[in-house]
């Protein structure tokens, strides 16, 4: 495996650049260690985002999972969304969708999920590794591979989402708006959608090809050409889809990107005033998600980074809705984790149900301003930074909850707060800070990069 591409293996699956820490022998061994973790005769669902070296990586997932005897259900090109609801209707044991997610073009990967449509906790994901290094896969010739008629999974999906929302209030604001699912698996899906919840749409990058037309990861960065589309067409918000369909991010009505965390702050808006209950979201989310939902005197409990960790919280809590803030939105009554379309159709509902435009909504909410860094370095240097970050604010609230760090700087649970930690997805580490000012969220994450030497 190339030193320079590093095969990453987190609770948020596997990721690596094809053809060099991502092969068809790497993807044909973890498939099988996958396998053999199930009962022989277990229903497995394969999906794949659209990405081209998907299908060539679903052949020999699914070649690998029949030889240790499982019946294999192939949905091809499908939302991660999509293939965790079909779970249910299939009565699968698992699931593997072949997708890098937001990660660029040249990257590929796969989420490992378990019965109950979660992603693997890192104690399985552990277990599936060991196998992967082993080689004691189970071989048998028992196993069968199928495939399912894509509109099967389109019509059950367009059927959950709108049990579970106010769709006859969006129908009536007859809204106008534009969305770039970036040519990934989010085309498949939205036109119905859309056409359903009877939204005048204009979409841009819309074939499920996987030929990106930007960078895929839906940060204001990349929402350039969606910003041009929604000035353009005199739209009332844009949406911005990842590849594999479980993120989505804003755009207002003036083409300028609204940050990544405000489609589940406007989402927890929207749910909690119907229907109020438990809030789950992670340590990295902005603070405006937790108004929200105390705004409608709703729990918020805070989790590690990760969707596997938020839906499990979700679970145990009963939670009418969690997610990230990285435009992940989660209602488990639809599917066990983070889905673009239902994010899009819950702003959607906000907006109709309080009669207002986004910047109206928005300008309701209390103003924070979230500042994110990448930095490359050794686990030595961060391990030094978090000491050196201790350090400096002995009076800080250290959030109990173990994801790196987070220290509220003030000793109570609110801004401004500083997070520390590891990529689950990418060979990084993050930094997040938040304050009601926006030179401060920039200082406090300048003081954090100043504490690594070569930042």
């Amino acid at each position: 495996m190339s030193d320079q591409s590093p095969l990453i293996v987190s609770i948020s699956g596997i990721r690596g650049l094809v053809g060099e820490s991502l092969t068809a022998e790497v993807v044909t061994r973890f498939a099988a260690a996958f396998g053999t973790t199930l009962t022989q005769g277990d229903t497995v669902i394969l999906a794949r985002d659209t990405r081209p070296s998907g299908k060539g990586f679903a052949k020999v997932a699914a070649a690998a999972l029949s030889g240790t005897g499982c019946r294999v259900v192939d949905l091809g090109k499908c939302s991660t969304p999509g293939a965790k609801l079909m779970m249910t209707e299939l009565n699968a044991q698992g699931a593997i969708v072949i997708t890098a997610s937001h990660n660029p073009a040249p990257w590929n990967g796969l989420k490992l999920i378990r019965a109950d449509g979660i992603f693997l906790n890192a104690a399985e994901g552990e277990r599936v590794e060991a196998l992967f290094h082993s080689g004691e896969f189970r071989r048998t010739t028992t196993g069968t591979i199928e495939t399912l008629d894509p509109d099967e999974v389109k019509t059950r999906h367009l059927e959950q989402i709108l049990t579970h929302i106010d769709a006859d209030a969006i129908r009536q604001a007859r809204f106008k708006i534009a969305v770039d699912p970036c040519n990934g698996a989010g085309a498949l899906l939205l036109p119905d959608l859309l056409a359903a919840l009877n939204v005048e749409s204009t979409l841009i990058n819309a074939e499920p090809d996987g030929d990106f037309a930007h960078e895929p990861e839906p940060v204001p960065a990349n929402l350039v050409q969606l910003g041009q589309a929604v000035r353009d067409n005199g739209c009332a918000i844009g949406f911005a889809i990842d590849p594999d369909a479980d993120r989505v991010t804003l755009v207002g009505s003036d083409g300028e990107a609204l940050g990544e965390d405000m489609t589940l702050a406007i989402a927890v808006q929207a749910v909690t005033v119907r229907n109020p209950g438990p809030v789950v979201t992670t340590l990295s989310t902005s603070q405006a998600v937790s108004d929200a939902a105390t705004r409608n005197d709703c729990p918020v409990f805070l989790t590690a980074v990760g969707e596997v960790n938020v839906v499990e919280k979700m679970v145990t809590e009963n939670a009418v809705i969690g997610g990230e803030g990285n435009g992940g939105v989660i209602i488990t009554a639809i599917d066990p984790g983070r889905d673009a379309a239902v994010g899009l159709s819950l702003v959607l509902e906000a907006l109709a149900r309080a009669n207002q435009s986004i910047a109206e909504l928005i300008a309701k909410l209390p103003k924070y301003h979230i500042e994110k860094r990448k930095i490359t370095c050794t686990t030595a240097e961060l391990q030094s930074a978090l000491a050196g970050l201790l350090e400096r604010y002995p009076n800080a609230y250290v959030h109990p909850v173990r994801d790196g760090s987070k220290l509220y700087l003030n000793g109570q649970l609110e801004c401004p707060w500083i997070h520390l930690r590891s990529s689950n997805t990418e060979p990084i580490v993050r930094v997040i800070a938040e304050s009601d000012n926006p030179d401060e969220a920039a200082r406090l994450c300048d003081e954090v990069e100043g504490l690594f030497p070569n930042a």
